[in-house]
C-alpha cells in the first residue's frame, strides 16, 4: 500500500508541475495577432507581426501541408529568435513588396533592427497557405 501512495505521489507532483510550468506554452505565444488570411493587401505584414510578437504558433497554422512538414511551431521559433538575435531589437516595418511568380503570391516584408535589416519573404499559394518563409538579412 506505501509502495501505491508513494507512486500517487509521484504522479500527482508531475501533473502539478505541468500545470505550474504552462506546458501549452501560453507564456511564449501571448495570442494577441490575427491574421486576415484572405485579405491578400494586409496579411503578410500581419504574419511578421505576429513574428515579432511572439506568436508562432498562429503563423504555423497558416503553413501549407509541406510547409507543416518542413518546419514545425518550435522550429519557427528557433529560427526567427536567431535572426533577430543577429539583428538586434526590432524597430518597426520598413516596407512591403509583391510580386506573384507562377502561381504563388509572393511578399518581401522588410523589418528595420537595431544592427541589421531583415527581409521576410512569404510565399502564399492559391489556397491563401503560406508555402514558403525565408528570412535573410539586408
Amino acid at each position: 500500500m506505501r509502495k501505491t501512495k508513494g507512486f500517487s505521489g509521484f504522479i500527482a507532483g508531475i501533473f502539478i508541475f505541468l500545470a505550474l510550468s504552462g506546458c501549452g506554452g501560453a507564456e511564449e505565444e501571448p495570442g494577441i495577432s490575427r491574421i486576415e488570411w484572405n485579405n491578400h493587401d494586409v496579411r503578410a505584414e500581419q504574419v511578421v507581426t505576429a513574428l515579432v510578437n511572439g506568436d508562432f504558433t498562429i503563423v504555423a497554422e497558416g503553413f501549407d501541408d509541406d510547409m507543416s512538414r518542413a518546419l514545425d511551431v518550435s522550429g519557427l521559433r528557433k529560427a526567427w529568435r536567431d535572426t533577430v538575435r543577429a539583428a538586434g531589437a526590432f524597430n518597426s516595418i520598413g516596407g512591403t513588396e509583391y510580386f506573384t511568380h507562377e502561381e504563388y503570391e509572393v511578399y518581401n516584408v522588410v523589418t528595420l533592427h537595431e544592427r541589421r535589416n531583415i527581409n521576410t519573404r512569404i510565399v502564399f499559394s492559391e489556397e491563401s497557405k503560406i508555402a514558403g518563409l525565408f528570412f535573410t538579412f539586408i
